[in-house]
């Protein structure tokens, strides 16, 4: 991400490429933003996994779940492409903090809270559990939102509050890609979360484990 601003900054050709990735992005509507964060989430964080992690060595249940978050990123790109375009109704444009604080606030403790969370914490346990309808159902009427819904919402803050602040004080060229590179690390993120059984019978222990200490294949 950093390189991405860097390029911008210091490089006319790479600001010229920004511009038009940007622009094709915001002209794709829903559409376009759900493939390119269904890309991001799905494909690129799949990539950078089994490149970096397995060296390269492919196997069934990482295509599946490459296959799996680009399209629960793709049905999401294409709901925050809207939510986006609501924040911009609400409080405007621009970097200035009357416009990035209410942003960061409406998307964390309310969309987040209401829609991502849930919905990221129901879909990765269910695919860890092999799209298992029955057992996924025995979670959610047992201890899921200690065991699952909080630490994604734990999770969810500790990485988006301070990317998505640091992504709307960016210049609007800018935003789109940074977005798309901080979804590629959340993919992985959330993959992790989604994968874990529970250690500590606890809310604190529960919440603790938010964290993951590796980034175990979905399918272990």
């Amino acid at each position: 991400m950093a390189a991405i601003v860097a390029t911008y900054d210091l490089w006319p050709e790479g600001s010229t490429a920004l511009s038009a990735y940007a622009h094709w992005q915001s002209q794709g509507g829903p559409l376009g933003n759900g493939l390119a964060l269904a890309i991001a989430g799905g494909v690129l964080s799949q990539l950078s996994y089994v490149y970096f992690q397995k060296k390269g060595h492919w196997t069934k249940a990482n295509v599946e779940s490459l296959v799996f978050n680009f399209i629960i990123f793709f049905i999401s790109g294409c709901l925050v492409f809207e939510f986006y375009r609501m924040q911009a109704v609400w409080w405007g444009q621009g970097a200035s903090l009357s416009v990035i604080v209410p942003k960061v606030l409406v998307d964390q403790f309310g969309y987040t809270v209401v829609f991502a969370a849930p919905y990221y914490a129901v879909l990765t346990r269910w695919h860890a559990l092999h799209y298992s309808g029955a057992r996924l159902w025995r979670e959610l009427q047992d201890d899921f939102i200690t065991e699952r819904f909080l630490p994604v919402l734990v999770m969810n803050w500790m990485f988006w509050i301070p990317a998505v602040s640091f992504v709307y004080a960016m210049p609007t060229v800018l935003q789109a890609p940074l977005a798309v590179f901080a979804t590629a690390i959340w993919g992985l993120l959330i993959s992790a979360i989604g994968s874990q059984e529970p250690s500590r019978p606890s809310v604190c222990g529960s919440v603790a484990a938010a964290v993951p200490p590796m980034l175990a294949d979905p399918a272990e």
